[in-house]
């Protein structure tokens, strides 16, 4: 086997990655397991308005969706710098489109707690979504 042959090898296809990916969504475990990875992987939901006291924040839906984009990101932080110029731009623009179809998935899930009151029913509640950073700042 020549080197070139052998890097190649190593080298990840976009379209390899992208398979696993499909079939890791495929296999999702447990809401439980989810919901355990999902703290590990340290989202944090910010309220900007509404009572968000109001919300079922541990819908299955809104927890599958929050794993989904988690481990989205981890393969994307882990894959990324591995691929060449033109795989890159591939693979971004492909899960760029998964990423919109998740937060589009994730507008729409219903979070509305089961009893719902007459103030409930009215309510508007807007809140934000991020991952904590987990970047290691140096000390000099």
């Amino acid at each position: 086997m020549t080197k070139k042959q052998s890097s190649t090898r190593k080298r990840k296809d976009v379209l390899d990655i992208l398979s696993n990916f499909k079939q890791m969504l495929d296999r999702k475990p447990e809401v439980e397991t989810m919901f355990d990875e999902v703290r590990m992987m340290k989202f944090k939901i910010k309220p900007i308005s509404g009572d968000i006291s109001i919300l079922h924040l541990k819908n299955n839906k809104l927890i599958e969706i929050l794993w989904s984009l988690g481990k989205l990101d981890e393969i994307f932080q882990k894959e990324y710098r591995k691929l060449t110029v033109p795989q890159k731009e591939v693979f971004f623009r492909a899960f760029d489109t998964l990423y919109q179809q998740l937060q589009s998935q994730l507008n729409t899930v219903n979070l509305a707690k089961e009893k719902k009151t007459p103030q409930t029913q009215s309510s508007v509640f807007e809140m934000e979504i991020f991952k904590e950073s987990t970047g290691i700042k140096k000390v000099n």
